[in-house]
């Protein structure tokens, strides 16, 4: 299962990594376009999609490698059973934050696909699509946020209270 989840983290980052390449792609086509009085239409639309995609799928793979900014100053002076604690107590928080925040732009997304809801663009495009990126990567930072809990629950301290800057 570990092998699976750290792949899952790993692939969502990479995702994410595509995304950014791909508005890079669009937005050089774009300006060369220009010079050749070539319009690539809804450019701006499909970069901020991508970029709302590459935010989200990028949350898990950045929080399980030490990347979120996190204030750890309490939790490196408390040692021991108050560490685990109080890092539990924050994971908690934020594990209710983030499952929030999943249902409701899934419920989002959804309502977009019942509704049949396009983008007002040259390009029309479902708007449950890039909706639906928000999400998963939403759904895979819960996942991620449960398997630090787990990992804490075992006994262990999860990799970020290691990680020093």
């Amino acid at each position: 299962m570990r092998n699976f989840l750290d792949k899952l983290y790993l692939g969502t980052g990479m995702l994410a990594g595509l995304c950014i390449i791909l508005i890079t792609v669009m937005i050089l086509a774009q300006i060369a376009g220009r010079w050749f009085n070539i319009i690539i239409p809804s450019t701006e639309d499909f970069s901020g999609y991508f970029l709302a995609a590459a935010t989200f799928l990028a949350l898990a793979y950045t929080f399980k490698s030490g990347g979120h900014i996190r204030v750890t100053i309490l939790v490196h002076q408390l040692k021991g059973f108050w560490q685990k604690v109080s890092i539990g107590f924050a994971l908690l928080v934020l594990i209710a934050v983030v499952a929030y925040g999943t249902y409701y732009t899934a419920a989002f997304a959804y309502e977009s696909w019942s509704f049949k809801e396009v983008s007002q663009g040259y390009i029309p495009v479902p708007l449950w699509i890039p909706q639906l990126s928000m999400s998963i990567g939403l759904a895979i930072f819960l996942i991620a946020l449960i398997d630090d809990l787990l990992i804490l629950l075992s006994g262990r301290l999860p990799s970020f209270v290691n990680q020093e800057e």
